[in-house]
């Protein structure tokens, strides 16, 4: 056996400076050449070192080797190995959600939960060609005086209400942070953010294809930004990054098609609404342990599941679930039932539901019509007037915005805006969900909408959700569903 690290993440700034120290000529620094090693090791029978020191002396036949394995045999995930860190600084909170949407890669991003805002925001170009930048810009400055007002009443309110804590360790800085997320909720989409992305080749090429495609000038300009910063360094892996009709016509289609044959629904909503669900999902659950776990064919292992009573259905999933710890990850056969949400979040909410990536999220656009969020302490602290008065300014512009540039109109929506999401996910990712989102230490809009999740999934699958919890309750949970003598724990 043998093990050799080939390559890891290293500051640009840094490989910089050692180039310039050795005075190194060769156009070699590229992951091109790890891919383009790895592309080989299924038809050459040398050691992968040797291939990669080949690719290292050869860059352009690496090149050339990417593009026919790539893109003229079709074998993409050759691309993958080849990975990319981008500093994303400047843009709106609009625009890295464009970016975000794409799952497979990493982010990391400047929070509004700890950072204090300093008024910062992208004048959409849309808006300044219709000349309504002035009332863009009074209509954000009004948001981000109230947003100032706003932090320090809740933060004189909060640390008279929370006076003990502020003792503790970090306790002054968890309760001010309390009082910035909730103040948060004025402050516009267009604010500016910043956020470092981790993603291979492969992906970033489809993120600059579809985000050249977006309606909105910001996120083209960011697409360009980011294929300037990649395209030299790795021209054999980044290569087809122009829009096709698939990206742009056919979304623009779909919405000429269904123009008008979907009104806009006013009516009041449950904010989470269980839509789908298998019809018996502990049942799937017990089916797929048995058959992990045996030596039977699926459809036997179901109808033996099927024929189960409800304690010894609860008995095999509890054996599942026994001697794990809370950062454990439930068993994959969890993974054969799924669960689909119908969800009406805020866009504070929506920050962080997006990042659940490994869960099926389909988007509508920011709407008026749902309504906002409004954070309880913010009219616990007599503050709500103020605050309806900033969302009143907000949708008259928004209005304005929207007859004139319909394309960059959520810019001036605040973070209490809503949107609805169709949500899939299956019991194993509900599980990481709910140990992360129901915490104590949880922000409190997610944290709702999580324990409404949870609440409509226990219905319909009571044994298989028997340890679902935040992780600050997965010690009370553990002593209540293994209370009896001899359980495993």
């Amino acid at each position: 056996m043998k093990v050799i690290l080939a390559g890891y993440n290293v500051d640009a700034e840094i490989l910089r400076e050692l180039k310039e120290r050795a005075q190194w000529e060769a156009d070699n620094v590229t992951p091109e050449t790890l891919s383009a090693a790895y592309a080989r090791i299924s038809r050459d029978s040398r050691d992968i070192e040797h291939l990669r020191a080949e690719s290292r002396t050869a860059t352009d036949k690496a090149r050339r080797s990417n593009e026919t394995i790539i893109f003229g045999l079709g074998h993409a995930s050759v691309a993958e190995h080849a990975v990319f860190n981008l500093d994303i600084v400047g843009v709106s909170r609009l625009a890295a959600e464009a970016v975000q949407q794409f799952r497979l890669a990493s982010y990391t991003e400047k929070s509004q939960r700890y950072i204090t805002l300093d008024g910062d925001f992208v004048t959409p170009p849309g808006i300044t060609a219709a000349g309504l930048a002035s009332l863009f810009q009074e209509t954000v400055a009004f948001q981000n005086e109230c947003y100032r007002r706003l932090y320090a009443a809740l933060r004189e309110h909060l640390f008279q209400k929370h006076a003990a804590l502020l003792t503790e360790k970090n306790g002054e800085r968890t309760v001010d942070g309390w009082a910035k997320e909730d103040a948060r909720y004025v402050v516009s989409l267009a604010t500016k953010t910043q956020f470092g992305m981790t993603v291979n080749a492969r992906e970033l090429e489809h993120m600059l294809r579809r985000l050249r495609a977006d309606q909105r000038a910001e996120i083209r300009a960011l697409a360009e930004a980011i294929y300037r910063e990649v395209a030299a360094l790795s021209p054999s892996l980044i290569k087809y990054t122009t829009p096709t009709a698939y990206d742009c016509e056919r979304p623009r289609e779909l919405r000429h098609i269904l123009a008008g044959k979907t009104p806009v629904d006013a009516s009041p909503a449950l904010l989470v609404r269980l839509v789908a669900h298998d019809p018996d999902p502990d049942a799937t659950v017990c089916a797929a342990l048995l058959f992990a776990y045996g030596k039977v064919p699926y459809e036997t292992a179901y109808q033996r599941a099927c024929a189960m009573g409800p304690e010894e259905r609860r008995s095999l999933i509890r054996a599942s679930l026994s001697h794990r710890a809370c950062w454990d990850r439930v068993d994959r056969a969890f993974e054969t039932i799924t669960f689909t949400y119908e969800l009406i979040v805020s866009a504070t909410n929506y920050a962080q539901l997006k990042r659940h990536r490994m869960t099926t999220q389909l988007v509508q656009g920011y709407d008026t019509v749902l309504g906002v969020t409004v954070p309880p302490v913010i009219a616990e602290t007599g503050q709500e007037r103020l605050f309806r008065e900033a969302i009143a300014r907000t949708e008259n512009c928004f209005v304005r915005i929207a007859a004139a540039v319909p394309d960059e109109q959520e810019y001036i929506l605040t973070n209490a805006h809503r949107r609805r999401v169709l949500m899939t996910l299956n019991a194993r990712e509900l599980y990481h969900f709910a140990a992360l989102r129901e915490d104590e230490h949880a922000q409190w809009d997610i944290r709702e909408t999580a324990r409404c999740m949870h609440a409509a999934a226990k219905t319909v699958a009571p044994h298989t959700f028997m340890m679902l919890c935040g992780k600050s309750d997965f010690d009370a949970r553990c002593n209540t569903v293994f209370e009896k003598p001899g359980d495993f724990r």
